[in-house]
């Protein structure tokens, strides 16, 4: 009555899941360099536009052409840039007192050489700084360092914010202390202005190499300090290689300091300088007050600000690299309980880290912290005190002077 009825059969084919292999070393070399490229894209684009950094940072700018397009750029930015100095020097800085004369005049000599020494450095290190990124990413694999991309994205977006506030402010009271007259207006920018941008720029660079230091010493010492303190049985292999991880670090920030040496040393005496040119001015005004004026008083506080930041900046990012460092010492210091077979390798890493090789001091003499600020201090009172002694002088002679003329 009832037909057997077959069921129909389902057919079920087991689907292969796909496997989530790792990516390979040169896959994630790949992924490093495009992510860091991501991070500073914009500060790369800046600089090169600034000549503070070789187009060969550009991804796809590698070749002769780019190269020699940059250059011409470059040689006609300087000439223009010199050109200026020289006819604002014959036009409006010789026309000035004696002493606000010499000093701009040494000044604007100042900032030629230093973006000179910008620009050759420049054009020099076209084919070194795209290796120093590979080795910096090599050197991360190996270690197994994650570069953090929003505080690094924080980091470069912070200092350009800066230097960005820098340049309107300076650029609007350039014009109002001018009394809005074009031509003193722009070449007072050219001259004064756009020099501390170019080098403010080129800093970024250094301020970014010196953190990025700082944030990786930091790292091998939270490996080091989980190795010795919270595994049961420290291996001597991996605090072997933490040890050579910290002095690839101390290499690093002895090569960065040196190649920068020449523009720090140009940026300190240029500083100087105008600190204390501008600090003697503004004492001026304060004992002769001329509050109509207030676009000056604005500017020269402006000014003041931005050299202070300058150094203290400069100062500030070696004192954070030389106190991972301390830290990194201490750390080791207290592991002098562990076993002896380990003892060996400990005592080679604390005399590593007490071994003084000169990593933060530039131009022979000067240490890169913040002490330095204190010898800084020191100098400028005593050259302010020459500064106050010569305008005495300089008045007391021009008031005789006078006064012979004047009875003849």
């Amino acid at each position: 009555m009832w037909s057997a009825k077959k069921l129909p059969r389902k057919k079920y084919q087991i689907k292969h899941l796909p496997i989530h292999r790792p990516p390979s070393y040169h896959q994630q070399y790949v992924q490093r360099y495009q992510q860091l490229h991501k991070n500073l894209h914009w500060l790369i684009i800046i600089s090169v536009l600034a000549n503070t950094a070789p187009i060969s940072l550009l991804p796809g700018c590698d070749n002769r052409f780019y190269r020699l397009l940059h250059l011409c750029w470059m040689i006609l930015w300087y000439t223009c840039f010199a050109l200026a100095s020289y006819w604002e020097f014959m036009h409006v800085t010789i026309q000035r007192a004696s002493l606000d004369r010499y000093l701009n005049a040494i000044e604007s000599g100042v900032y030629i050489i230093h973006i000179f020494v910008i620009m050759l450095f420049t054009w020099k290190w076209r084919n070194w700084i795209p290796k120093v990124f590979k080795e910096f990413i090599k050197s991360d694999l190996e270690r197994d360092y994650t570069i953090d991309r929003k505080r690094s994205r924080r980091f470069v977006g912070m200092q350009l914010f800066l230097v960005g506030i820098f340049t309107c402010l300076a650029f609007t009271f350039a014009f109002c202390s001018q009394k809005f007259v074009v031509s003193k207006s722009i070449l007072s920018i050219i001259c004064y202005v756009m020099p501390n941008i170019i080098s403010s720029l080129s800093f970024i660079q250094y301020y970014l190499l010196l953190q990025g230091i700082a944030w990786r010493q930091r790292k091998v010492t939270e490996n080091l300090e989980r190795e010795l303190f919270i595994l049961i049985n420290p291996r001597r292999s991996e605090i072997q290689k933490f040890r050579l991880q910290h002095a690839e670090l101390t290499n690093f920030t002895w090569l960065v300091n040196r190649t920068f040496s020449w523009s720090i040393v140009l940026l300190f005496v240029g500083c100087f300088l105008n600190f204390n040119l501008v600090l003697f001015l503004v004492y001026q005004r304060v004992e002769n007050p001329d509050m109509g004026d207030w676009a000056k008083w604005f500017y020269m506080l402006l000014w003041l600000a931005m050299h202070l930041g300058k150094v203290g900046s400069i100062l500030y990012f070696n004192q954070k690299v030389q106190e991972e460092q301390s830290r990194c010492l201490a750390l080791v210091n207290a592991a002098f309980f562990i076993e002896s077979d380990l003892q060996e390798t400990i005592n080679h890493f604390v005399f590593q880290l007490q071994t003084d090789v000169r990593q933060h001091v530039v131009g022979g003499v000067i240490v890169l912290d913040l002490k330095f600020l204190t010898a800084l201090l020191v100098a400028s009172a005593d050259f302010f005190i020459f500064l106050l002694q010569y305008d005495v002088t300089y008045e007391a002679l021009s008031k005789t002077v006078q006064g012979n003329v004047t009875k003849t």
